[in-house]
């Protein structure tokens, strides 16, 4: 065999052996180049952070008076793309240097991208080191629109609604949407203006109670028999097993204001009534009957 051959077969045979150590090796330094990357964003983010967001979301992002904290678990599993548009234009009624260029802020997509990555995935507290040593120093204000604020956001991919930046209430369990408009005004969270509410808020002549009194676990769930101890389960069961009603774990169906003996004179004032009830049925019997003048109520007991 020629030499030439010998040097072919030679190099051939480095080839197949370096490209799949080549191949195993490059996964490892794909990641070490990624996290490279991701730590040089989170240093750059972190530089913009400190320089014109923490005086209002403070160095370790828990927030400044009503400027709601970014260091949250809710931010941490967001979708970036929203937390990007929200960043980039946030129409809360209060202009920001972090807007885009393109809003009249100072930020470009790449850096927009550096803060999202850093509200994500740094350390609050070398963010709040850095601040400590960097010192406060003064934003750069960007123009926009002021004292206007969007809280009627039904869309819940709106990057604009409520709840982009203020967890969820545990107690309202998925209850009413995004739409905080319906019960919270921009002013302060609670008291909450309850707009629509069939049942007696006074009920028991005690005064208005707390929605937790009737709601201990979610606003969609009621219990009666917390209150009512003359009124339990198996006396309940027996005094309408009697009457022929089998169906008797909704209170509020037949009992639309909790009214004592409601549920039979209603039968007796309209007759050809069926139970259950429906909702507009018993708001039109509450009003029609004048057992109850439904009016906008405010309740302490809703609280962020």
């Amino acid at each position: 065999m020629d030499k030439t051959k010998i040097i072919s077969l030679a190099a051939l045979l480095v080839l197949v052996i370096a490209l799949p150590v080549y191949g195993f090796m490059e996964k490892d330094r794909m990641e070490r180049t990624r996290a490279a990357l991701n730590d040089q964003f989170m240093m750059d983010g972190i530089e913009i952070y400190v320089q014109n967001c923490a005086g209002c979301h403070g160095n370790a992002g828990e927030g400044v008076g009503m400027v709601p904290g970014l260091n949250r678990e809710a931010l941490i599993e967001a979708r970036s793309d929203l937390l990007f548009k929200s960043i980039a234009r946030a129409t809360h009624g209060r202009a920001m240097a972090s807007w885009h260029i393109d809003e009249g802020g100072i930020l470009s997509d790449y850096q927009l991208n550096e803060v999202v990555t850093m509200i994500q995935k740094a350390d609050w507290m070398v963010v709040a080191q850095v601040a400590a040593v960097r010192g406060p120093s003064q934003p750069f204000v960007a123009e926009g629109e002021g004292g206007v604020a969007y809280m009627n956001v039904e869309d819940i991919d709106d990057p604009h609604h409520c709840a982009t930046c203020h967890e969820e209430p545990e107690i309202h369990a998925d209850q009413f949407g995004v739409n905080c408009a319906r019960c919270h005004s921009a002013t302060a969270w609670a008291p909450a203006v309850l707009t629509s509410h069939i049942f007696l808020m006074d009920h028991g002549g005690k005064g208005e109670v707390s929605c937790q009194t009737c709601h201990p676990v979610k606003y969609g769930v009621y219990d009666c028999y917390a209150c009512h101890e003359n009124h339990q389960f198996e006396e309940m069961k027996e005094v309408h097993l009697a009457e022929e009603i089998k169906e008797f774990d909704n209170c509020a169906a037949c009992h639309p204001t909790g009214v004592e003996g409601e549920g039979g004179r209603l039968i007796e004032e309209n007759p050809g009534l069926k139970y259950p009830l429906s909702l507009e049925e018993k708001a039109s019997l509450v009003n029609d009957a004048s057992l109850l003048k439904i009016q906008p109520s405010t309740v302490e007991g809703i609280k962020p």
